[in-house]
């Protein structure tokens, strides 16, 4: 065997041995598989923890059925409603829409003015939250079995507020404590919030 020969062999060795390696060299997917099951596992615990956050404890109006005649006869319900406008808080009732400085009692509303709304903007230009509370004890004072009120909202009014009024309807808050007297627990969103 001649130099050349052996030169040429060694050539053909070569390439061969370079398009073995070309043809079985495979990309390892393990590790990017890796990468993605991190991921998807982060963004499974990141989004759960931001809805335990975002939750907020509502009651929505449910619909019943039709059943036959009541056992004994219905008591009239409150139907309390508060609506959230830039001008304040209009309160209304089954009866009738509480005007600015009505006095509610045992018999009915009595009205001393025609102005709405029934809670205006404070001396700041806010929603005044302390006063809306303070009417909403003294409707609670009359209705004591009564638990559910019904919140509504123009659409330019803040989220913030909204839960803020939510708030506010279910307990009164006592000065120096963390606990307050129950208001409306059961607050039911209605028509208008959007």
């Amino acid at each position: 065997m001649t130099i050349q020969r052996l030169r040429f062999r060694l050539r053909k060795l070569r390439e061969h041995g370079e398009e073995l390696a070309e043809e079985s060299g495979e990309l390892n997917l393990v590790p990017y598989l890796d990468i993605i099951m991190n991921i998807i596992m982060f963004l499974l615990a990141t989004i759960t923890f931001q809805a335990s956050l975002a939750s907020i404890n509502i009651n929505v109006p449910t619909s019943s059925l039709a059943s036959s005649a009541p056992s004994t006869a219905p008591k009239p319900e409150l139907n309390l409603t508060v609506s959230i406008t830039e001008k304040g808080y209009t309160l209304a009732t089954s009866g009738s829409v509480l005007f600015r400085g009505f006095v509610l009692t045992a018999q009915g509303v009595q009205q001393t003015s025609n102005e709405l709304p029934t809670v205006p903007l404070g001396a700041d230009g806010k929603h005044d939250l302390v006063a809306l509370t303070q009417l909403l004890g003294q409707i609670k004072a009359l209705y004591p079995d009564e638990e559910r009120a019904i919140i509504t909202a123009t659409p330019q009014i803040p989220y913030e507020l909204l839960v803020s009024t939510m708030d506010a309807m279910r307990q009164t808050t006592v000065p120096g404590s963390d606990e307050g007297k129950v208001l409306f627990p059961g607050v039911l969103l209605g028509a208008g919030v959007n």
